[in-house]
This record gives C-alpha cells, sequence and structure tokens, in this order.
C-alpha cells in the first residue's frame, strides 16, 4: 500500500513539471495569447518610424492594432518594413526604410506619419458618408544606389477614396551614404542657376515629344512645372547612371496617360553636374549646344507692357513663336477678364506673367490702402482666369519709392531700354533703339496695345538671333544675377 502511494507522489510530480515545461516552451516560443501586440520579424533600430519603437498593448489577449515585418533590403545600411493595421477598416499598406542616420529617418517618418494621417482622415470621413464605398492607400519603396557613394529612395503613394479615382504620387529622398548629407536640385548643379536654366529647357521639349504626351499635357501647367525654380525639380532619383524626373498623376496632363517620367542618361547633362556626379563615360552629344561650350550665352528679356490687346497681343505671341523667343507680359487687371482666352495663350505658349496694376495707376501718388488694392486685384484677377499668381511686378510710369516696394511682396521689375514705342508708335524706330542700347541681360520695355510694336518686333528678333542673343524671361535674367 505504502509503496502503491510513493509511485502515485512520482507520477503525479512527474505530470506537474512536464506541464510546467511545456508552458514555458509555449510562452517563449510566442504562441502565447500575452505576446506583444506589434508583431515584427525583427525590432526596428533606435530612431526609426514611431510606430515601430513602440510595443503597442492595450491589454493582454486583446488583437493588436499594427502589424510591422521587416523585409529583406539588399542595401548596406537600409533596414526595411512593412506596416498594415491588423483591423480591416480602413486597410493601407506602407513599406518604408530606415537608415543609420537620424536626420534622414526623420525625414521619411515626417512623410509617412502626414501621408497616413491624412488618408485615415479621409477614409474616415468617407466612411460616415457613405459606408460602403471603398478606400486604401498604399506605399511603396523603390532604391538605387550611384557610386557606391548615393541613395535614392522613391516613395510611390497610390490612394484611393470613394472607391474609384486611384492618384499616384511620388517623393524622393537622395543622399550621400557616407555622410548622411541630403542631395538637392541645388547640390547636384553646383550651385548654378544657368545649369537648371538648361536642363529645364531640355526637359520642356522633351517631354513633349514623348510619344502621346503632347496633345495630353496642359501646357501652362506644364510650363509651370518644368519652369528652372530650384524647389520644382526636387522630385528626382539617380537610377541605372541616369538622372529621373517624377511628376504626379493629373500634376500638368490628362490622368488617362498615368505618371509621367523622365529618365536623362547622366553622360548627356555631364557638362552641367557637380563633379562629384559626372560620369567617367564621357559623350560628344551634351545637353550643352556647340554655340554654348566654354561660352557664357547672351541674353535679354522682352517685355510687354499695359495688354492684354485682343487683337496686338496675339500678333506678338506669333512673331515670339516664330523666333522660339520668351517674354514677360506685365498685365493691366481690368483688361485680363475681358481677354481671358489671350492671358491663357500667353501661359501655355511659355511666356510668363506680370502685374502692372487695375488701372496703370501713378502709384507714388497713392495711399498703402489703395496701392494693395491694386496690386491685390490684379493678381486675384489673373489667378482667377489662369490657375496661377504673377510672378513679378512693375510699376506704371516706374513710379517707385520705399512705401510702394514695402507693400509689394513680387520681385518689382523697371527696365534697362526704353524703346520708347510708346512715343513714335513708329515701327521703324523700333530696332535703331535696341541696336544703339543692347548689352548682356538687359531687359528691354515694350507694349503690347500699339501696333506699330507689333509690326516691328520681327526685325528686333532677327537681329537679336543674328547677334547670339537668347530671349528669355524676366524671371530667367533675375534668377541668373542672383
Amino acid at each position: 500500500m505504502k509503496h502503491h502511494k510513493w509511485l502515485d507522489v512520482l507520477l503525479l510530480s512527474s505530470i506537474c513539471m512536464l506541464t510546467a515545461f511545456i508552458g514555458m516552451f509555449i510562452f517563449i516560443s510566442g504562441d502565447s495569447k500575452y505576446q506583444a501586440s506589434t508583431v515584427s520579424a525583427s525590432s526596428p533600430p533606435e530612431g526609426a518610424h514611431e510606430n515601430t519603437t513602440k510595443v503597442e498593448m492595450e491589454e493582454k489577449g486583446k488583437t493588436p492594432t499594427l502589424s510591422v515585418v521587416e523585409v529583406p533590403s539588399d542595401f548596406d545600411g537600409i533596414r526595411l518594413f512593412n506596416e498594415t493595421p491588423n483591423n480591416s477598416t480602413p486597410p493601407y499598406s506602407i513599406m518604408y526604410p530606415t537608415t543609420k542616420y537620424e536626420k534622414i529617418n526623420k525625414e521619411i517618418t515626417k512623410y509617412i506619419e502626414t501621408s497616413k494621417q491624412q488618408y485615415l482622415s479621409a477614409a474616415e470621413q468617407k466612411k460616415k458618408e457613405n459606408p460602403y464605398l471603398k478606400s486604401n492607400l498604399k506605399i511603396q519603396v523603390k532604391i538605387s544606389k550611384y557610386k557606391q557613394a548615393y541613395y535614392s529612395i522613391i516613395f510611390t503613394k497610390q490612394l484611393e477614396l470613394e472607391g474609384k479615382n486611384i492618384e499616384e504620387s511620388f517623393n524622393t529622398v537622395v543622399f550621400n551614404v557616407k555622410t548622411g548629407n541630403r542631395i538637392f536640385p541645388r547640390i547636384l548643379f553646383n550651385q548654378d542657376v544657368s545649369n537648371l536654366e538648361k536642363l529645364s529647357k531640355y526637359v520642356r521639349q522633351k517631354m513633349l515629344e514623348q510619344k502621346g504626351y503632347k496633345k495630353n499635357i496642359n501646357l501652362s501647367k506644364w510650363n509651370h512645372a518644368s519652369y528652372p525654380y530650384w524647389e520644382r525639380y526636387d522630385r528626382f532619383a539617380i537610377e541605372n547612371d541616369s538622372l529621373v524626373l517624377y511628376y504626379n498623376k493629373g500634376e500638368f496632363s490628362n490622368k488617362s496617360i498615368g505618371s509621367p517620367s523622365l529618365s536623362i542618361p547622366l553622360t548627356f547633362i555631364n557638362p552641367i553636374l557637380a563633379a562629384e556626379f559626372q560620369t567617367e563615360t564621357k559623350s560628344e552629344i551634351t545637353i550643352l549646344t556647340s554655340d554654348q561650350k566654354g561660352n557664357v550665352s547672351k541674353r535679354v528679356a522682352l517685355t510687354f507692357d499695359d495688354g492684354p490687346h485682343k487683337k496686338i497681343t496675339n500678333q506678338i505671341l506669333n512673331t515670339l513663336d516664330k523666333y522660339h523667343a520668351k517674354a514677360t507680359f506685365f498685365m493691366v487687371g481690368e483688361r485680363v477678364e475681358g481677354n481671358a482666352s489671350v492671358v491663357k495663350d500667353v501661359l501655355a505658349r511659355g511666356h510668363e506673367i506680370g502685374n502692372h496694376t487695375w488701372d496703370h495707376a501713378r502709384l507714388t501718388k497713392l495711399t498703402s490702402k489703395s496701392v494693395l488694392s491694386k496690386v491685390s486685384s490684379t493678381n486675384n484677377i489673373i489667378y482667377k482666369v489662369t490657375g496661377h499668381y504673377p510672378s513679378v511686378f512693375r510699376p506704371p510710369y516706374g513710379a517707385k519709392n520705399k512705401q510702394v516696394t514695402d507693400l509689394i511682396n513680387m520681385p518689382v521689375v523697371l527696365w534697362t531700354i526704353d524703346t520708347l514705342d510708346w512715343k513714335y508708335r513708329d515701327s521703324s524706330k523700333l530696332l535703331p533703339m535696341v541696336q544703339k542700347n543692347i548689352k548682356n541681360n538687359d531687359i528691354i520695355l515694350m507694349h503690347d496695345i500699339h501696333q506699330s510694336t507689333a509690326d516691328g518686333l520681327e526685325s528686333v528678333l532677327n537681329y537679336l538671333q543674328k547677334q547670339g542673343y537668347e530671349c528669355v524671361t524676366v524671371s530667367e535674367i533675375l534668377a541668373s544675377q542672383k
């Protein structure tokens, strides 16, 4: 009897120990219902996307709010993660990288968090309006390496709201792998705005040459998007020894052609790149034309005041097109709405629009309130007609003082050559006034309300072309002088 009791005690002790061992094994292996709520194949590094640095656990046994999983990366110093919500509404899938540089990680985090929060807010609002509409957000990542020194991270964001019209947009981060410094267009093109202008001219034309694009592109929006301002070239990457420019779906074209991008071999733009980005392979064919190599191109800005005029402005536009010349039109606000088609055409043909007040008043004789009213009303009517505000300002009669310039938040532009077309009204006198005074970076004053100016313009353009001058906008002249 005692012998059987001893065996029973031994057997019971063995069962208890085995049960405890199995329970411990299950807990350690991750099968326990008390596991942390964020599921991760590998914990992200310090300073990474904030949702991966916190283990989210509301209560033991509850469904985790996020799933963050590390995915394989082929790039040294880059870890990739994919985040999805465990609850189904609203759904999203976000891939993002982390680097060893805190500053780069913060920029990535800001982009990811802003995109996600904007989507969640919009999706919840749409759900309240119609619970049956679908929504989704998908952010994907592509990475490329150049010269073993530079990483380009390309984010593609696809956003679906209301169960239709999937929007596609891009964001890029280019940085030096060894220092963690961001690479911006200014750095890429050696801080030289003339290099950007050469690129802009090439990009503007090249996009229009792509098959099926020209008829689907809004020329006014494209001229705006491709204008030589540094910030308009921020969405770039260096991929397969090419500079790739990314544009959002519908940014300047019909959405039917998708999201346009333009790839330019680095060998083609070698002469305008900073030395550290130039390729070792040289090419005889580059972005520079033969007459520009080794020389500073001569440029002038043609400006036309007091329009638009339904007939004369159109004549001037046609003559400018013939000589591939660009100009700046300083428009009077009260003339804009009645000539809306002309105003739109000015932008569509790649020219610049400036503000010349509402009714050509002499601003130095007005109160501050009146000055602001005449300038802002002109800004607003130009925006109403074109969707763009004017970029430069010219005071009527050239009359300005400190009060006027302090009130204007645009570059205030006068001129260096007055053709006196307003005085003589004689087409034969236009060219001699230009020949007598012309020099590099001049700003030439004319008026697109006089028939004599339209009649005499071709002789001026023919002369300038033969003298090697390029006709550009006022803003291009100003940018080169900074």
